[in-house]
């Protein structure tokens, strides 16, 4: 399985009523009895799949060029389960050019178990203002030169591919005439970076757009359609604010951040930057 992989970022949150077996039974089946049945469906709907899914399994649909979730009746080896993924480092995917990256549905997973929680822009400041929270921009250092949130730190997970072999130079060509932009490989010292980091402290890590766990697309208004079935978010959506805090994680911190929206939603709130 071949990967390129050039690198890589949440909004503003919305009961049951229910009747007792006995009233249930006595009662004419109305139409506001059914109207309540239905609205209760998506619900249990929701718990049965919820339950039902013990494993994570997945694929590299490499004619989409993205990830695909496999259901277990397509899997009757276990060959694509998270489990067998991660036996014998097959999640981690070594480079041409020498880097290596863990592929981005085991991301996903890991973020998700460990409940990772994403924070408004002004939920953020207020953590900054009251609890002395470290803002961490994840983007690459030329782009928190040239705008950042003030007092954050740039702690890049990618860096420009500074190599000079055959598969560096070849990178480098692609992806600056094939795509018009620069070629980006994982910073080798990165863990080292981290270890300087307090771990007594709290974390907010942004990027540019921000990236998301949720699986679908959410309504724009409450009480809109949701798309749970949209093949581009079987995973969410990548990026690199996520894969900073997965790598936090994995180093041992325990206050670890999303910043919703990223720099992109903090500039629009009316937030200053620099």
């Amino acid at each position: 399985m071949t990967i390129l992989q050039l690198g890589g970022t949440v909004r503003k949150g919305c009961a049951v009523h229910s009747q007792s077996r006995q009233a249930l039974s006595i009662r004419p089946r109305t139409r506001h009895s059914r109207l309540q049945t239905a609205r209760a469906a998506p619900e249990t709907a929701v718990k049965e799949e919820t339950q039902g899914e013990e494993k994570i399994r997945f694929k590299w649909d490499a004619a989409n060029q993205r990830w695909k979730r496999v259901t277990a009746d397509m899997d009757e080896t276990d060959k694509y389960s998270l489990e067998k993924w991660e036996e014998g480092g097959v999640g981690v995917i070594q480079t041409k050019t020498g880097g290596t990256y863990t592929v981005w549905p085991i991301i996903h997973a890991k973020l998700t178990a460990a409940k990772l929680k994403s924070v408004s822009t002004q939920e953020a400041s207020d953590l900054v203002d009251s609890k002395g929270a470290v803002l961490v921009d994840a983007r690459s250092p030329w782009n928190h030169e040239k705008e950042s949130i003030p007092g954050s730190i740039n702690l890049p997970l990618f860096l420009d591919v500074a190599g000079t072999s055959f598969w560096d130079n070849l990178k480098k060509f692609v992806v600056r005439f094939g795509m018009n932009m620069r070629a980006t490989e994982r910073d080798p010292k990165f863990r080292e970076k981290l270890a300087k980091l307090d771990k007594s402290k709290t974390y907010i890590v942004y990027c540019g757009l921000g990236g998301t766990l949720y699986v679908g697309v959410k309504p724009y208004k409450p009480g809109g359609k949701q798309f749970k079935n949209d093949p581009e978010r079987q995973f969410g959506r990548e990026s690199r604010s996520l894969k900073v805090c997965y790598e936090l994680q994995e180093a041992g911190f325990k206050n670890v951040l999303h910043l919703e929206g990223g720099l992109s939603q903090w500039r629009h709130d009316g937030f200053p930057t620099e």
